[in-house]
């Protein structure tokens, strides 16, 4: 009977697993749709706006037209580089090359570059303690729950120091991230569409048969325990 439930549970565990698969790739997609919407083809609808402007002044005030197509190319290479760091997100190119490691270290780098946000990070160098066949989903999933729980320490937390650990023992990879914000509720945060990417590190966690905590009372802090096995 002991055997059988245990089956049950196992089998219920992975129809989870595949539905929490299926729930994680749904919010990525309704991610990036949302950012292209809001930025590249905003821009781009701008864009098109100001060469028709460009064309009614090009017969009779040669200056304003070319000032306008001057605008136009400035703003086309914003919407290429937009572009560009939005395809960089979706499979960093250095992440082949460099490794979790340096990959993070770079996504930290440019984060903290416009001065908002002093980042703090001690990375463990954990490539080698994976095997070929698990390595890339294993890191790569790693990588987006970093890279999930920063930006919205980056977005929501309205503070300016975000604390970042990678680190492993025997048993487990631990994963630490704070900020000095203001916190939040949680429960609360789940409600509302803008804090989707946190049920999202959820679900990461979940399939990797990690666990995970969250501490809102000063700033917040998500400690994260990701088993070898």
């Amino acid at each position: 009977m002991g055997v059988k439930k245990r089956n049950i549970s196992k089998a219920s565990e992975f129809h989870m697993k595949q539905f929490s698969v299926l729930d994680v790739q749904e919010k990525e997609r309704q991610r990036i749709a949302r950012n292209l919407h809001d930025t590249s083809l905003q821009n781009l609808t701008h864009l098109v706006h100001k060469v028709e402007l460009a064309s009614l002044y090009i017969d009779h005030d040669s200056v304003k037209a070319k000032l306008e197509l001057a605008t136009v190319e400035s703003g086309l290479r914003k919407v290429i580089d937009d572009i560009r760091n939005k395809i960089y997100d979706l499979r960093p190119m250095s992440f082949d090359d460099l490794g979790l490691k340096n990959t993070l270290l770079n996504l930290f780098s440019l984060i903290s570059q416009d001065g908002n946000f002093e980042i703090i990070s001690d990375i463990d160098d954990i490539d080698s303690q994976l095997s070929d066949k698990e390595k890339e989903i294993f890191l790569i999933m790693i990588y987006r729950i970093i890279q999930e729980c920063v930006y919205n320490a980056v977005e929501h937390s309205k503070g300016n120091r975000i604390i970042i650990s990678l680190k492993q023992n025997d048993k487990s990879f631990l994963i630490k991230i704070e900020d000095n914000g203001v916190g939040f509720d949680p429960v609360e945060a789940e409600k509302k569409e803008k804090h989707f990417g946190l049920s999202v590190v959820k679900e990461r966690v979940f399939l990797l048969n990690g666990k995970m905590k969250i501490n809102t009372d000063n700033g917040t802090s998500i400690i994260i325990d990701i088993p070898k096995k």
